[in-house]
């Protein structure tokens, strides 16, 4: 049960952006700077707004996806310890910190806070699948 929370978290951010995407797209269609016909395929110029808030929503189907499979495998076979629940929560405050820098106008911002939130990100998730493989280790 301790990891239902950060996956709770991840989801709200995740339906958060999804919200956040129809509204722009919806606000960018109704001052008709774009037609809803570009979206078929995503072509044409869009707003760096709205482009910004698509690239956000695709990435949490990226590198999170592997957050979402740990959690469920550590939750379904019950072999984890504090370590793991540490390193959850520390994915998902890098993501979120993460969030709130990908919110701003992507272009003039300057990458190095949104690459190294990512990056420690990326490193809390990977110990976390490298100590779920050393706990497996240990019961076999």
């Amino acid at each position: 049960m301790e990891f239902v929370l950060p996956l709770c978290v991840m989801a709200f951010l995740k339906i958060f952006l999804t919200f956040r995407l129809l509204s722009l797209a919806y606000s960018e269609i109704k001052k008709k700077n774009i037609k809803l016909s570009q979206f078929r395929l995503y072509e044409g110029d869009f707003p760096d707004k709205l482009r910004s808030a698509r690239y956000q929503f695709q990435n949490m189907f990226e590198v999170p996806i592997l957050f979402y499979v740990l959690c469920l495998i550590n939750m379904t076979v019950k072999n984890y310890n504090q370590i793991d629940i540490i390193l959850a929560w520390g994915f998902v405050v890098f993501r979120v910190l993460h969030f709130f820098i990908r919110l701003k106008n992507q272009r003039n911002l300057n990458i190095r806070s949104r690459t190294l939130t990512f990056v420690l990100s990326l490193i809390f998730l990977t110990i976390g699948w490298i100590n779920l493989l050393i706990n497996f280790i240990k019961i076999s």
